[in-house]
């Protein structure tokens, strides 16, 4: 168990205001920190004044990476451990090489928080300990002095019944700051700073068909089973192998707490011989012990029951943060600072329109590190179609950290079964077999695996009196696999260049953006699975059966199950594996999804703003990575 990277103790921090150097704020040159203010959000918002002075706010600083003089820029060498016959290719960092090859220098550090604490903003700490990572540390002060300190004003806002603070201008920090007989830019140190903003969208990625009465009452689980998934995706070809995802270790990265033992009973149920281990780990002095009843505890829950099952031999480590803006960064840096994860699975985010592009890029650091760190992560692309702000915003918008460019966007496909029977496996994905998709009162056939859009009900729906747009939006609208194209990462983004922005993405039909999602997943819920938690306000402590889900956040840790099995198949981390993943997109490995769409972008041939490359075909995959990798 890795704790919190930390350069200083706590008591050698709480010292700092007695470092103050004479006259150090005298440097009257300050520069801007860019693209920290949440633009889209605050124009769809209300000015309700200034913000209380004295309120207490907690921010994540965040640092840039550093040029190291032995080794090439970061975006650069990951892209190299990623090119096969390069001198760099699978050659992945530990930790501490990556601190000491990329991330500031403890007098850069302690020169920024010797500036802080003129204002009154000290580190916050855990369990005895600063929260601080490589590329970030969190600090906490008053309203006012963080106003002072960074040259802004933070006001009061709403937007759609929510009330939050939020700078309207960007932050500034001196470029030329003495400290210790020397001189530090500290706002070329500083990549953004987060939770100065506290509107807060991020949510779980999984659906529920609205009437599950049906389901529920059934004695057990209704719907795909871990088996049925195997099957349909050709994992077996791996499994006869003895390919479990032994000596992989799994992280879920989630915001909340779940029952251990409901994993342990899902797997028992189904069958699933697990030989791994699984563990959790508190992120910035979060309890793991499960509390209140809720979707995120569901989460969690299947998160594990899922990735576990389809890699039996893997173990697993939740890595469980706080659901605020200086967690959800906490979250991926606490993984990506653990050497002994390879995998990495999460299923929450929110759309980009409710971020500033800073939080955003410091997101995309800690996906940085692990692929330089050899980790493969992996997020959910979304459930709301082409417009993942809806109804917030009602333009096209992905999520966010799925639209990251460091990361392995799982997006989501309608898999019918052979037949309306419980038990039934489903069609063979990729051929144009007929089957069925059971529903309320009937059952709806297609042909083939679709990219997951409900469009398919709006006939289903109109029999009941849904015939306008506006009860469709109501009900069933605009439900989907969430993919698109990012207002983030683009050529143009600031901060990175366009060397840094989805290099390996080719075929995406705008070169100028990061297309989401890249691989797919059964996700519909009406075609879809049952979670075991005893904690949720859909269960009984004696029966934790609750059927009808989907949702994106059951293809990403499914997608981790099968990387972390050709981890073990293939003799190592992979890294971004985005790359493998489209210079052999054509090589069989995947099922084209040509039919169906998510309200906006349509399935076809090659990549496709709703199933990325298609559904995976585990073996073909494997065997597709083996020769690149050795070519």
């Amino acid at each position: 168990m890795k704790k919190a990277w930390a350069l200083l103790s706590a008591a050698a921090l709480l010292s700092l205001p007695a470092l103050v150097i004479s006259g150090s704020a005298a440097a009257s040159q300050y520069g801007q920190l860019k693209g920290n203010t949440a633009q889209a959000l605050l124009a769809n918002s209300t000015n309700k004044g200034a913000a209380s002075h004295a309120a207490q706010v907690t921010l994540f600083v965040g640092f840039n990476f550093q040029k190291p003089s032995t080794m090439p820029a970061l975006n650069q060498y990951i892209q190299d451990t990623e090119t096969p016959g390069n001198a760099y290719f699978h050659h992945f960092l530990s930790e501490s090489q990556f601190a000491a090859d990329y991330a500031p220098s403890s007098n850069q550090v302690k020169a920024l928080l010797n500036y802080l604490s003129q204002y009154h903003i000290t580190p916050v700490t855990a369990n005895g300990m600063t929260v601080q990572y490589p590329l970030g540390v969190n600090v906490t002060g008053t309203v006012g002095e963080v106003e002072q300190a960074f040259s802004v004003s933070i006001n009061n806002y709403t937007s759609g019944g929510k009330s939050y603070i939020a700078n309207s201008d960007n932050p500034s920090l001196p470029v030329s700051y003495s400290y210790g007989g020397a001189s530090y830019d500290l706002q070329a140190l500083v990549a953004g700073v987060a939770g100065m903003t506290t509107y807060n969208a991020i949510s779980t990625h999984v659906q529920q068909q609205q009437n599950v009465s049906h389901l529920d009452s059934q004695a057990g689980p209704v719907g795909y089973s871990p088996q049925q998934m195997a099957a349909a995706y050709d994992v077996s070809p791996l499994s006869k192998q003895h390919i479990t995802g032994k000596g992989v270790t799994i992280g879920v990265a989630t915001l909340a707490s779940f029952i251990p033992s409901d994993a342990s009973y899902f797997w028992h149920y189904y069958g699933i011989k697990r030989t791994g281990s699984l563990s959790e780990v508190g992120v910035d002095g979060q309890s793991t012990a499960a509390s209140g009843k809720g979707l995120g505890g569901s989460e969690t829950s299947l998160d594990v029951e899922r990735s576990g099952a389809m890699a039996p031999g893997a173990n697993i480590i939740v890595y469980e943060a706080p659901n605020t803006n200086p967690g959800f960064i906490d979250l991926y840096d606490a993984v990506a600072t653990a050497d002994n994860v390879q995998v990495m699975t999460t299923s929450w985010g929110e759309a980009e329109f409710f971020e500033p592009f800073s939080y955003a890029y410091m997101l995309n650091q800690a996906f940085m590190q692990g692929a330089a760190e050899g980790m493969t992560m992996i997020a959910a692309s979304g459930d709301d179609g082409a417009y993942d702000g809806y109804p917030t915003d009602k333009n096209l918008a992905v999520d966010s950290p799925a639209s990251s460019p460091d990361i392995l966007a799982a997006g989501g496909t309608t898999l019918p079964m052979v037949s309306t029977s419980p038990n039934a496996g489903p069609i063979a994905p990729g051929s144009s077999q007929t089957g069925d998709i059971p529903i309320p009162g009937g059952t709806i056939t297609m042909s083939g695996e679709q990219g997951w859009g409900w469009q398919y009900l709006l006939p289903y729906y109109a029999n009941f009196g849904l015939k306008s747009q506006a009860q469709w939006k109501r009900d069933i609208y605009p439900v989907g696999s969430t993919g698109g194209y990012s207002a983030f990462w683009t050529s143009s983004a600031p901060n990175n260049g366009s060397s840094l922005y989805s290099w390996w993405q080719t075929g995406t039909g705008n070169p100028g953006a990061r297309g989401v999602p890249d691989v797919a997943f059964n996700a519909d819920p009406f075609t879809g699975y049952a979670i075991y938690d005893t904690n949720s306000d859909y269960t009984t402590a004696a029966d934790g059966w609750t059927n009808g889900w989907g949702g994106t956040s059951f293809a990403a840790p499914q997608w981790a199950g099968i990387v972390a099995l050709m981890d073990q198949d293939l003799g190592g981390p992979q890294g971004l594996l985005n790359a493998a993943l489209y210079a052999n997109a054509s090589g069989g490995g995947f099922h084209a999804i040509t039919q169906g769409s998510n309200w906006y972008y349509n399935d076809g041939p090659g990549w496709n703003a709703v199933t990325g490359l298609g559904s995976p075909d585990v073996a073909r995959l494997a065997q597709s990575l083996s020769a690149w990798n050795n070519s």
